[in-house]
């Protein structure tokens, strides 16, 4: 949750299927706590907040500081022998850039720095936020990534207006692991595609060209100037790992030069997640930066999340996951995504992950990158022996 919006209120948080009540701790900070008092099971988040750094709670008036002491029970009086003795469960939080982060893993919480992206750490960075919620598994909302939907449910985004992504060809994207955390997403130089935007396909079997149409093309002259200055500009400065492509625990990112995008799949029950958008920006001077919060407010957050990324909610929230897989070479990345799920802290250890054979889709879908000329152990591989994820990548 953005740390803006708690303010003198206790606010409900949920969060892998646990319910949280934030509220501001005795110096400011936003704490966590489980949401369930110790007593009988009343709702913090609708209690209250009557003294600073604390929450009270609704029923019976128990009251906790952000450790989850129990400070007072205010229809006991003073006298109460309840303080002391109580603890409510605390989740550990940290608030950088606005944002504020919850551990909700058991024992002490891992590295900041494994989890969260590094422009979070860094002086430069100004960072922007959107959320939504989608009616889907978060390992749904993670499956789309990388592979040939860009092109097709894209193909009315404003965005794709501005910068045409071309059509994968029969191969698509060329996957690497990195460092263990991360699977980053390249241009095979075995990709088929168009040379033009929006360029037509001829297909004989179905007697027609696609796209059925090239009034699309139209636009793209307008937006001509924007895409070569954007060719002209280099690679958002970050580490290899938290480049473009998929990054545990639960991040898509993407390197638009001009900025980084990432969008965060939270879980918040088997059913629904929310989206959390990060736009990472890095402007120079104080007009700088209030550009880049009136182009979010006026035009960037509608056309990055509302009408981009909601086609993906829109494709994703009709699927039928409970069915077999037919898969292609297109979706080498959702296979390698997949693989590296099972070894994330706290899944299977390297040993156990390496011993699960493949799936019947995951060897269809090698055998299309066969039918292609690329041998699955290539387009699998890390490329650089440095950063070699050798379990995953002998799991596949």
């Amino acid at each position: 949750m953005e740390a803006k919006k708690v303010k003198n209120k206790p606010m409900g948080l949920d969060l892998l299927g646990v319910d949280l009540v934030l509220f501001r701790g005795k110096g400011g900070e936003v704490a966590a706590l489980w949401n369930v008092c110790p007593h009988r099971g009343g709702s913090l988040m609708h209690g209250d907040c009557h003294f600073e750094g604390t929450v009270s709670c609704p029923y019976h008036g128990w009251t906790f500081d952000g450790d989850g002491n129990v400070l007072a029970v205010l229809p006991e009086g003073p006298e109460s022998k309840i303080p002391g003795k109580v603890k409510a469960r605390k989740y550990p939080t940290v608030t950088l850039k606005g944002m504020v982060w919850v551990w909700m893993g058991e024992g002490n919480p891992a590295p900041l720095e494994e989890d969260i992206p590094p422009e979070f750490f860094d002086d430069r960075s100004m960072m922007q936020y959107a959320t939504e919620y989608w009616p889907v598994n978060w390992l749904l909302a993670m499956d789309n990534g990388p592979d040939a939907h860009v092109p097709y449910v894209h193909r009315n985004a404003a965005r794709s207006y501005m910068f045409p992504v071309p059509a994968t060809g029969p191969v698509g994207l060329r996957n690497y692991v990195v460092n263990g955390r991360a699977i980053i997403a390249r241009r095979s130089p075995n990709s088929r595609t168009p040379s033009k935007p929006f360029a037509r396909v001829y297909f004989p079997v179905l007697n027609g060209y696609w796209p059925k149409h090239n009034w699309r093309a139209l636009w793209t002259w307008m937006f001509l100037p924007l895409r070569r200055r954007a060719a002209k500009m280099h690679q958002w400065d970050t580490p290899e790992e938290w480049g473009g492509g998929h990054h545990l625990p639960a991040m898509f990112r993407s390197d638009h030069k001009t900025d980084l995008y990432t969008r965060f799949s939270v879980p918040v029950n088997e059913t629904r997640s929310r989206q959390v958008y990060f736009k990472a920006v890095r402007p120079n001077s104080w007009l700088g930066r209030l550009y880049e919060r009136t182009h979010f407010k006026l035009y960037g957050r509608w056309m990055q999340v509302t009408n981009f990324s909601m086609q993906d909610a829109g494709a994703i929230g009709q699927q039928t996951y409970s069915v077999p897989e037919f898969l292609s070479a297109t979706d080498s990345h959702q296979v390698l995504w997949r693989r590296l799920l099972m070894q994330a802290r706290g899944m299977m250890p390297p040993q156990e992950a390496q011993s699960v054979p493949g799936t019947t889709a995951e060897l269809i879908s090698f055998a299309r990158q066969e039918e292609q000329g690329l041998e699955p152990e290539s387009i699998l591989s890390v490329g650089k022996e440095s950063t070699r994820s050798t379990p995953v990548e002998s799991s596949l």
